[in-house]
C-alpha cells in the first residue's frame, strides 16, 4: 500500500507539471477541459499567484495600470467560466468549471482589494497573509506561502469534492491555522452551529492536497481510543479534525492534552521517530491536529487549561452570507447573481425576524446552502426560465415544508414583496404526485391535494430529499407524519425504486447499547443496535438493483445521543464509532427523524437537517372520520352517523378543548391528561366501533334506526371526547358535559333505571350504559351485583361492587375485546388497580393469560423486555406470542412513575410505545433483529402528572383509549365500607350489628373533615389521605372484631370507641400535635 501511495504522489506531481507547463500556450477553456480537476484548480492558483508577482514588478518599473489591467482580465477570465458553465459540457468539467469560479472569484477580490487601496508592493501585509501557490523550480515541487509560513503540497488525491467560497472569514481562519501549524500548534475554530469551522479546515487541507480525518468526539471516546487515533495520523502525515471536542470527558481531556504535547515536541524538534504511549512510531512532519468546538451548548465541557495551551484559538462568527450566495450563485451560472443574493439574504433577515419563534426554524448558512443548491438545479434544468423566478421557486420550495400553520402565509407576503408580480404554481411531478394519490386512495385514506395537505407535504419531503440527506418530519401526533414517510416510500417503490424503512427508537435503549460500547479494560468491541443497521444498510447495493434504504429515527431528539450523529447528518456523511471505525453513509442511504418537537435538540443538529413541518392543523379530524365511515358495512348507517359527526363532534371538542358554549368562551372543563382533537376523536370511533359491532355481511342490509344510532353515538361521546374530563368534589366538569351534550341533543330526559333510545336520562349520562341490542338505557346502579364477602376472610381480598367498578369493567372489556389498548387514569384509591387486577382474575384461564408490570422509578428498558419476553414463547423465527389460542394482556400498573432523564423522555414508555405501535422489540443480546410479538393486549393505569408522577409521551398516549376514573361519591363511600362492616359485624353481638351502620356515618365525617382542615402544606407535607386510609381503618376495624368475638365489647358504646380509637391511630400519626386532628 505504501508503493501504491508514493506512485499516486508521483504521479500527480508529473500531471501537475505539465498542467501548469502547458498552461501558458493554451487557450484556456482547451486547457481546462484536458487537465485532471484538481490540477486544474492548483495550476490556476499558481498561474495567479505567478501573474500577480508579474504585476507588482511591472509597477515597480511604472507601469501605473497593470494592476487595474490585471483585475480586467481576471473579470474578462471569469465571465468566460460563467458562459463555459451554462454550456453544453460532461458533468465532470461542469464540476471542475464550478469550484474554479469560487475560487477565482476570491482571487479577483483580492485584487480588487489591491486597487483601492494602492498595494504595490509584494512586501505588503495584505499580499504575505494571501495563501500564495508557486511552482519552486529549484525544489521541482509546489510551495505553500502565508505570512511566514512555507508548506509543500501533499499531492494526496482529493478529486472534485467541492470547494469552500472564500470571505474575509475564511481568510483569517486560514491565516490563524498555517501560523498555528508553522509554530507546531493545533488549530482551535470555535464558534456557533453553521458558521463553517469544520468546513474551512476541511478546505484548507484540500487546498495543500493533505487528507484531513474527521472524527465526531463525544463521550464514547476514551484516552486509549484517542492514542490509537493520534498514532494512525502522525504515522500517514494527515491531519486529524476533531469535531465538537469539548463534547468528550473531562478526565479524558485531561490525558489527551499529554499526548499532544507529546506529539508538539516532536515536530518541534524535527524527529521522524519518537516514543508514544510506550511505543516507537514514525513521525510525518505535514500531520496536524485541529479542534472545532460550540461553546455554551448542550453536553460540553470547559477544556483544561493545559489543552487550550496547545491550540491556537479562532472564533468563528457568522460569514458574510451575500458574499456566499452571490458566488455560490456565479458558480451555477446566474447572470444576475449579486441582485439575487440581495434578496436572498434580505428575505432570511426578515424571516428571523418577523416570523414565530420555533425549535426547528433555521435561517443559517446550511439552510441557505441547501437553497442554492437547489437553485443551481433548476437552472441547470430550465437554462431559459427567467433567473428571477428561478430563485423564487428555490425559497419557497425549500422554505416553505418547515413553516407552522400561522406563519405560512407571513411567509408567502415576504416572498410576493421581494418578488412582486411574480406568482409561479407549484410544479406538479406528474409519475410521482399520481403515484402518491393513487396510493393514498388504495389504503382508504382521503386523498387532500391542497397546498400545505397531505399529498403537498408528501411532495415536499421527497424535494426536501433530494438536497438533504438527512431530513426531520415535526409534528404533533396524529398529524400524519407516519403516513406521509410511508406513502413516499411506497410511491418510490412503484417508481422502480423499491424503498426500505428500518424504525428505530432511539431513546428506548441507552446509548451504550445504540452505539455500541468498548470495553475498557480488554478493549473488546459490543456491537450497538444502530451501528450494526448503519453497517449493513451501508453495504453495497447488489448489481442491477436500484433501491433506496431509510432509517427513521421514531423518537425524542435530544443533545444525549444525536450528537454522535453530527459527522453523519452534515457533509462528512461518516458514522465515527468509539473503537475507531468509521461508516460512510451511501448516496442510497438517507436519515429520517420522526419527532413530537425538537425542544431539546442543539443548534449543531436542527441546522444538519432539511426540515418538513406537519402540522395537525391541517389536517384536522374529518378525513379519519371519512375514512373510517367508508370501512363501515352499512352505508345507511354510515350516513346518519356522518350526520351526527357533523352536528356534535365540533362543538363537543371546542367546549372540552377552548370552553366554547354558546358563542360564548368559559373556562375550559379541567381534563386529566391534555389529549388533541384527533385523539378524541379517534376513540370516539373505536368506540362505535366495539358497541356496534358488524357481525357479518348481513349487518350490512340490516335496517338502522336513527334514535338508536344517535344514543348510542351520544353515550359513545361521553366515554370518548368527555373520557377525560375530571369530577370531584370541587370540579363539577363532567356534569356541565353531560348538560352540554343534552342541550345539544334537543332529546327528552326523564327518570329511571331503564329508559327508551329516544329519552336520555335526567341524571348524569355518565350513570347510564346504552345497549344498542336491546334499544334502551340502563343504569349501572342496576347492573352492580351483590357484595358477598370473600372466603378467605383477608381484607385485602375485598372487593365491594359499585356503580364504578361495574362502570369501569365493562369499558375495560369492551376495549379489551376490541384490541384496543387501554389506560385508567385517576387519583390514587379510584379502585384503578382492583378493578383491572379483579377483571384479569375474572378472565378464561384456556383464552387469556396475563403480565403484572409495576413501574417504580427504577424501572428500565430492560427491565420490561426482560418480563415481556418471559411471558412469550417462539412460534417461528422471528415470531413470538403467547401459547397458541390465547392472548397475553399486559398490565402497565403506575406507568408514569419512571425515571424522566434531563430532556424528558421516560426510557421504559419509549420501549412501549415501540412494542405497542409496531407489535415489536428488537432483541437485546448478540443477534439484535426483529422479534414480531402476536396476541398481546396492553392495558395501563396511571395517577395524574404531578409530584413523583410524570407526564407521558404524547405519542404514546394517542395509542389507547383512556378513561379518567374519578374518586367514588359519598354515596359510593358509605355503601362500600357499610357494607363490610355490616358483613363482618354478622358474626359479633346484635348490639354491635345496630351500631355498625352508624359507624361508617362517623368514620366518613372524620375522614372528609381531616381533608377540608389539612390540607397538604411545604412544612406538613405528609398530609396527604386517600381512600387506602380509610381502608386501614376498617381493616383494623375488622381486625380488632375478629380478635373480640368473644364478648370482650359486649356494648355499643365499646364498638364506637373501638373505632375511635382506630381512627386516631390511621389519621393521627401523621399529625404533630393532637389538637390538630381533634
Amino acid at each position: 500500500m505504501l508503493g501504491v501511495e508514493q506512485e499516486m504522489r508521483a504521479s500527480l506531481h508529473t500531471i501537475a507539471k505539465e498542467g501548469v507547463f502547458y498552461y501558458a500556450t493554451t487557450k484556456r477553456t482547451q486547457w481546462i477541459q484536458q487537465n485532471l480537476g484538481m490540477m486544474t484548480l492548483v495550476g490556476s492558483q499558481i498561474w495567479w499567484t505567478w501573474e500577480t508577482l508579474d504585476v507588482f514588478e511591472r509597477v515597480r518599473k511604472g507601469d501605473k495600470h497593470g494592476m487595474k489591467d490585471w483585475t480586467a482580465k481576471l473579470t474578462k477570465q471569469l465571465q468566460e467560466l460563467t458562459m463555459m458553465v451554462r454550456s453544453d459540457i460532461s458533468k465532470m468539467t461542469r464540476m471542475s468549471v464550478n469550484q474554479l469560479i469560487i475560487i477565482e472569484v476570491h482571487g479577483r477580490d483580492i485584487i480588487d482589494t489591491f486597487v483601492r487601496d494602492s498595494i504595490m508592493d509584494p512586501r505588503e501585509f495584505s499580499w504575505e497573509s494571501q495563501l500564495r501557490f508557486l511552482w519552486d523550480r529549484s525544489k521541482d515541487d509546489i510551495v505553500i506561502n502565508q505570512c511566514t509560513g512555507e508548506f509543500y503540497f501533499g499531492f494526496e488525491y482529493m478529486g472534485l469534492n467541492g470547494r469552500l467560497v472564500i470571505t474575509p472569514l475564511t481568510d483569517r481562519c486560514y491565516m490563524t491555522l498555517t501560523t498555528a501549524l508553522t509554530y507546531r500548534l493545533g488549530g482551535a475554530p470555535a464558534g456557533p452551529a453553521g458558521t463553517g469551522k469544520t468546513e474551512t479546515t476541511k478546505d484548507l487541507a484540500k487546498s495543500m492536497a493533505l487528507l484531513c480525518v474527521v472524527f465526531n468526539c463525544g463521550e464514547g471516546l476514551d484516552f486509549k481510543a484517542m492514542a490509537s487515533i493520534f498514532s494512525g495520523l502522525v504515522q500517514t502525515g494527515a491531519w486529524g479534525c476533531f469535531d465538537e471536542f469539548n463534547r468528550i470527558e473531562p478526565e479524558v481531556l485531561s490525558v489527551v492534552s499529554s499526548q499532544v504535547k507529546t506529539i508538539q515536541e516532536a515536530l518541534k524538534n524535527n524527529q521522524t521517530r519518537f516514543s508514544f504511549e510506550g511505543n516507537e512510531i514514525a513521525l510525518i512532519p505535514t500531520t496536524g491536529i485541529f479542534i472545532t468546538m460550540n461553546p455554551g451548548y448542550a453536553g460540553r465541557s470547559e477544556l483544561p487549561d493545559n489543552l487550550k495551551a496547545l491550540f491556537r484559538p479562532v472564533t468563528m462568527v457568522v460569514p458574510d452570507l451575500q458574499v456566499i450566495c452571490e458566488i455560490m450563485l456565479l458558480s451555477e451560472g446566474f447572470d444576475v447573481a449579486r441582485v439575487l443574493a440581495k434578496k436572498m439574504v434580505v428575505l432570511y433577515k426578515l424571516a428571523r425576524e418577523q416570523l414565530s419563534k420555533q425549535y426547528h426554524y433555521d435561517f443559517g448558512l446550511r439552510a441557505l446552502k441547501s437553497v442554492l443548491v437547489m437553485a443551481g438545479s433548476l437552472k441547470r434544468g430550465s437554462p431559459d426560465l427567467d433567473e428571477a423566478v428561478v430563485m423564487m421557486r428555490a425559497l419557497r420550495d425549500n422554505n416553505m415544508p418547515k413553516f407552522v400553520f400561522d406563519d405560512v402565509p407571513l411567509f408567502r407576503g415576504l416572498i410576493s414583496d421581494l418578488f412582486p408580480s411574480l406568482d409561479v404554481p407549484r410544479v406538479r411531478y406528474e409519475t410521482l404526485n399520481d403515484l402518491i394519490e393513487n396510493n393514498l386512495a388504495e389504503n382508504n385514506y382521503v386523498v387532500l391535494t391542497a397546498q400545505g395537505d397531505q399529498v403537498d407535504k408528501v411532495v415536499q419531503l421527497y424535494e426536501t430529499m433530494v438536497t438533504r440527506h438527512t431530513t426531520m418530519v415535526v409534528g404533533q401526533t396524529q398529524g400524519g407524519k407516519s403516513v406521509i414517510i410511508q406513502t413516499l416510500a411506497n410511491a418510490q417503490g412503484k417508481m422502480g425504486q423499491p424503498t426500505k424503512l428500518h424504525r428505530i427508537n432511539p431513546k428506548a435503549i441507552p446509548v451504550s447499547e445504540l452505539y455500541g460500547v468498548l470495553d475498557p479494560e480488554t478493549r473488546d468491541w459490543t456491537d450497538g443496535l444502530l451501528s450494526n443497521i448503519f453497517r449493513e444498510l451501508n453495504k453495497p447495493l447488489p448489481p442491477g438493483k436500484d433501491e433506496r434504504r431509510y432509517i427513521v429515527f421514531d423518537g425524542d431528539v435530544d443533545a444525549l445521543w444525536v450528537e454522535n450523529m453530527n459527522s453523519v447528518m452534515d457533509d462528512n456523511k461518516l458514522l465515527t464509532l468509539p473503537n475507531g471505525e468509521r461508516i460512510r453513509l451511501q448516496n442510497y442511504v438517507k436519515l429520517l427523524f420522526e419527532v413530537f418537537d425538537l425542544q431539546y435538540a442543539s443548534p449543531a443538529t436542527i441546522s444538519r437537517c432539511g426540515m418538513v413541518y406537519v402540522d395537525s392543523r391541517n389536517l384536522g379530524w374529518r378525513p379519519f372520520v371519512q375514512r373510517w365511515l367508508a370501512a363501515r358495512q352499512s352505508e345507511a348507517e354510515s350516513q346518519i352517523l356522518s350526520g351526527l359527526f357533523d352536528k356534535y363532534a365540533q362543538l363537543c371538542l371546542d367546549f372540552v378543548l377552548d370552553g366554547v358554549e354558546d358563542d360564548t368562551i368559559t373556562a375550559p372543563p379541567k381534563r386529566a391528561l391534555p389529549l388533541t382533537n384527533l385523539n378524541m376523536i379517534t376513540q370516539l370511533c373505536n368506540m362505535l366501533a366495539a358497541l356496534l359491532v358488524e357481525d357479518d355481511q348481513s349487518s350490512a342490509d340490516a335496517e338502522v334506526d336513527p334514535t338508536v344510532l344517535e344514543s348510542a353515538f351520544i353515550y359513545c361521546l361521553i366515554w370518548s371526547i368527555g373520557s377525560t374530563i375530571v369530577q370531584d368534589s370541587v370540579v363539577q366538569d363532567r356534569d356541565r358535559f353531560d348538560a352540554f351534550v343534552k342541550k345539544l341533543s334537543g332529546m327528552g330526559t326523564q327518570d329511571g333505571d331503564f329508559l327508551p333510545a329516544a329519552q336520555l336520562p335526567n341524571k348524569s349520562l355518565y350513570d347510564y350504559v346504552f345497549n344498542p341490542k336491546e334499544e334502551k338505557w340502563a343504569s349501572w346502579s342496576s347492573r352492580v351485583p351483590e357484595y358477598t364477602p370473600p372466603e378467605s376472610g383477608r381484607f385485602s381480598n375485598i372487593l365491594v361492587p359499585t356503580i364504578d367498578t361495574v362502570r369501569s369493567e365493562w369499558l375495560l372489556d369492551n376495549q379489551v375485546a376490541f384490541g384496543r389498548p387501554t389506560m385508567f387514569v385517576g387519583e390514587s384509591g379510584s379502585a384503578k388497580t382492583v378493578t383491572i387486577a379483579g377483571y384479569l382474575k375474572s378472565r378464561d384461564p384456556a383464552k387469556f393469560s396475563s403480565l403484572v408490570m409495576n413501574f417504580s422509578s427504577r424501572t428500565s428498558s430492560r427491565d420490561v423486555q426482560t418480563q415481556v419476553e418471559g411471558s412469550v414463547e417462539k412460534r417461528t423465527k422471528d415470531t413470538f406470542g403467547p401459547p397458541t389460542g390465547k392472548k397475553l394482556i399486559v398490565w402497565c400498573d403506575d406507568c408514569s412513575m419512571p425515571f424522566r432523564d434531563t430532556y424528558g423522555t421516560m426510557q421504559p414508555i419509549a420501549m412501549l410505545k415501540m412494542l405497542v405501535e409496531r407489535k415489536g422489540l428488537y432483541d437485546r443480546g448478540k443477534e439484535l433483529n426483529w422479534k414480531n410479538l402476536k396476541d398481546l393486549v396492553h392495558v395501563s393505569s396511571m395517577g395524574p402528572p404531578g409530584g413523583a408522577r410524570n407526564p407521558l409521551d404524547p405519542r404514546y398516549m394517542s395509542l389507547f383509549s383512556i378513561f379518567e376514573i374519578s374518586f367514588p361519591s359519598n354515596a359510593s363511600l358509605t355503601g362500600i365500607y357499610e357494607q363490610i362492616i355490616v358483613a363482618h359485624a354478622l358474626k359479633l353481638s346484635v348490639d354491635i350489628q345496630s351500631a355498625a351502620k352508624q359507624l361508617t356515618g362517623a368514620t366518613l365525617s372524620v375522614y372528609n373533615h381531616i381533608i377540608e382542615k389539612l390540607p397538604p402544606t411545604p412544612s406538613r407535607f405528609v398530609y396527604i389521605f386517600n381512600l387506602r386510609d380509610l381502608s386501614r381503618v376498617y381493616d383494623a376495624m375488622a381486625r380488632a372484631g375478629a380478635s373480640h368475638r368473644r364478648g370482650d365489647i359486649p356494648r355499643r358504646d365499646g364498638a364506637s370507641r373501638e373505632g375511635s380509637a382506630v381512627d386516631r391511630r390511621s389519621h393521627g400519626s401523621r399529625a404533630p400535635e393532637r389538637a390538630q386532628l381533634l
